[in-house]
């Protein structure tokens, strides 16, 4: 089954990501968020044009309430909990990196990408 999967137009897959989709899904197709983002009303008409399995790359706060709530609702579930169509990635891997200016900071690895 194909996955509509949520990122903003200035990011792009990593090849992990990529990889764990075609292995879950099959295929999937993106849905490319503006960078300036989405008002709540756009993002409601989004959810509600939006059908089948989600997953998010970019986080969406009210985006993943919305289709999180109706996930469990469409599978007759009434007490809040989420279903099983709304994915998120998560990375709990980090790379230590020296910046020029001898700044040390942690970013996400490329490497280490879970659906949830």
């Amino acid at each position: 089954m194909e996955a509509l999967v949520i990122i903003n137009e200035q990011h792009t897959l990593l090849p992990d990501q990529e990889r764990i989709l075609l292995e879950k899904f099959g295929a999937f197709e993106l849905v490319k968020v503006p960078a300036t983002g989405w008002t709540l009303e756009q993002i409601e008409e989004v959810c509600s044009s939006l059908t089948g399995i989600v997953v998010f790359v970019s986080p969406i706060p009210a985006m993943i309430k919305i289709l999180a709530r109706r996930s469990g609702q469409d599978e007759g579930r009434f007490d809040g909990e989420v279903g099983d169509s709304v994915f998120v990635f998560h990375n709990d891997h980090r790379e230590k990196k020296t910046l020029p200016d001898g700044r040390v900071i942690m970013s996400v690895s490329q490497d280490g990408w879970v659906l949830v």
